[in-house]
């Protein structure tokens, strides 16, 4: 087998398409199309099922695909390790992350990686989780830190950290900063909420529902700077996670509870492309991330584990 007919055996498996993996690949679909012919006819099996719509892999496929990516990654592994012999410790890192991570654990990670390597160029995209995975998926990224999903084909996960949702609130109320809450006690919240089709919403909606927490007014907000603005400076308040309001943590703009009765949590995991193995600068940088990420979660079980008991006349004020 030549090594391009692997790799475009792998993109039209992920892509179903002959059509998008030629895209992806920058490749005419005819030439893409011989190179599965080739490929079928020298291993003697059908790869793919065609039809208007698309292709479907055969049962041959399947395994094909499943030892194809181990070659891949191996090949992109040795490429690097070859860069790094040469001493170019230069490139580009694209790394998909949700605004839970740029307000805090982007800034210092990105401080000490371009201490180290100052000649990489970091391209940083900010989007929600379902976005970050299509471009994963597609190769646009070499990784991204989202929730766990159901599984996709051309992904790879990883499990980093669990965090913790909080509730946020402005200064102004007289709940003591980092005392627990108990939504079902609280009164009525004015929350401000994800919109519909947010991979929290569902999830927050849930959980709102089985605390029995009163709901007065709710704001649809998809924007989490201008969320924490609006905390700030009225009595709206939201459920944010706590690796996001680590810079909160002085209680000086806004005060954070964490939530009792259940506890709401909310997992990480770190994407890639099933068919790229990671290079060395870029897992530096991934890194740089998770440390981060992990140490944001480890400060807010150490300050919860410490905080004072929630207090039943302060828990029914907003």
């Amino acid at each position: 087998m030549k090594l391009q007919q692997i790799l475009t055996f792998v993109a039209v498996y992920q892509e179903r398409s002959f059509t998008a993996a030629a895209n992806r690949i920058h490749a005419t679909q005819s030439g893409l199309s011989m190179q599965i012919k080739e490929l079928e006819g020298r291993i003697g099996v059908s790869l793919f099922e065609r039809s208007p719509k698309g292709v479907t892999p055969t049962m041959a496929g399947q395994k094909l695909y499943r030892r194809a990516l181990e070659i891949v990654r191996q090949v992109e592994g040795l490429r690097e390790e070859m860069r790094l012999i040469r001493g170019e410790a230069t490139g580009s890192v694209s790394v998909g992350l949700m605004p839970t991570f740029t307000r805090s654990a982007l800034g210092p990670a990105i401080a000490r990686f371009t201490a180290t390597y100052p000649f990489v160029k970091l391209k940083i995209f900010e989007a929600y989780s379902a976005v970050l995975t299509e471009m994963v998926s597609r190769e646009e990224l070499d990784f991204a830190i989202v929730p766990p999903t159901s599984s996709t084909d051309g992904i790879a996960a990883q499990h980093l950290a669990r965090d913790s949702e909080v509730l946020v609130t402005a200064v102004t109320t007289s709940r003591e900063h980092l005392a627990p809450i108990k939504l079902s006690q609280a009164g009525p919240l004015k929350l401000i909420v994800p919109s519909i089709g947010n991979a929290r919403r569902e999830r927050l909606d849930r959980y709102l529902a089985v605390v029995g927490a009163e709901v007065e007014s709710i704001i649809e907000m998809d924007a989490m700077m201008a969320t924490l603005s609006l905390i700030q400076h009225s009595d709206w308040c939201s459920i944010l996670p706590a690796t996001l309001c680590h810079a909160d943590i002085d209680g000086a703009r806004r005060k954070l509870h964490p939530l009792e009765t259940p506890e709401l949590g909310v997992d990480y995991v770190l994407i890639t492309p099933a068919a790229k193995s990671m290079s060395a600068i870029t897992q530096g940088f991934a890194d740089e991330l998770t440390d981060e990420i992990r140490r944001a979660c480890a400060d807010w079980r150490m300050l919860t584990s410490n905080a004072p008991a929630a207090s039943g006349e302060a828990n029914k004020e907003t």
